[in-house]
């Protein structure tokens, strides 16, 4: 045991930790409140913004309309039955915003510009709108 010099394991652990990249990330996540008639109330989300997109955890969105100083109120963009008390929601740090562009004309999409006429993705530039 007295013949580990306290360089060697230095550099051997400055070799290994060389390689290592930091993919840590902070997510703000709240728990949903109430849902009634497509509005759900949430509380965590403390640092949220007015019309920021917000992910619940079935994959569903929203978007936050209301700030009080407790709770926020977001919209939902789908069922409220698919929303229970309890679920997580996280945000996105994404405020609504609409793409426009010419690869739209004709096209059939949902609230969130995702195309719904069954004719694949949109093409050519689209350029984001607040």
């Amino acid at each position: 045991m007295s013949d580990i010099k306290p360089s060697e394991v230095y550099d051997i652990l400055k070799q290994q930790l060389a390689g290592m990249e930091s993919t840590a990330r902070m997510e703000e996540v709240g728990k949903v409140l109430q849902v009634k008639d497509g509005v759900a109330i949430i509380f965590g989300l403390d640092n949220v913004q007015a019309n920021e997109l917000i992910e619940f955890e079935n994959g569903m969105m929203g978007v936050v309309m209301n700030l009080e100083e407790d709770n926020v109120g977001a919209v939902l963009f789908g069922p409220s039955e698919n929303i229970k008390e309890g679920f997580s929601v996280k945000r996105t740090g994404r405020i609504a915003s609409v793409m426009a562009g010419d690869g739209l004309l004709g096209r059939v999409v949902d609230t969130l510009g995702n195309p719904i006429d069954g004719k694949g993705p949109i093409q050519g530039q689209l350029y984001e709108m607040p």
